[in-house]
């Protein structure tokens, strides 16, 4: 995986490049990220037992997840993600294409209306 420009790589079960804070009826995957930074939020959660990950499942309705030793929280306008066997990338819920993927924010790309 690269991140910008540094390469990283990690195992484990999850990677979510996310610009908001919350999907998925109301998981704070990434409690501190900014819509209008420029920045993905890139959430990866490390290889460990199953069983502790499903304990600690719960805890991304409150974003408290990414105090765990297991969870890694970098920032980067471009992500690149490789893997070593064919998996597929999803987007909302829907699957938008395989594995290697190049993902980039387009910082002010959309304008929304919004009460204050």
């Amino acid at each position: 995986m690269w991140l910008d420009e540094e390469e990283t790589s990690f195992r484990g079960y999850s990677v979510a490049v996310a610009n908001s804070k919350a999907y998925g009826g109301g998981m704070f995957v990434a409690p501190d990220a900014d819509l209008t930074d420029g920045l993905f939020d890139v959430v990866t959660i490390s290889e460990g037992s199953k069983l502790r990950f499903l304990l600690r499942l719960p805890l991304v309705f409150n974003g408290k997840h990414t105090r765990a030793a297991s969870v890694d929280v970098r920032r980067a306008s471009t992500v690149r993600i490789e893997a070593d066997r064919p998996f597929t990338v999803f987007a909302d819920g829907d699957p938008i294409c395989e594995l290697p993927a190049t993902i980039k924010v387009r910082r002010d790309a959309v304008r929304v209306l919004l009460p204050r």
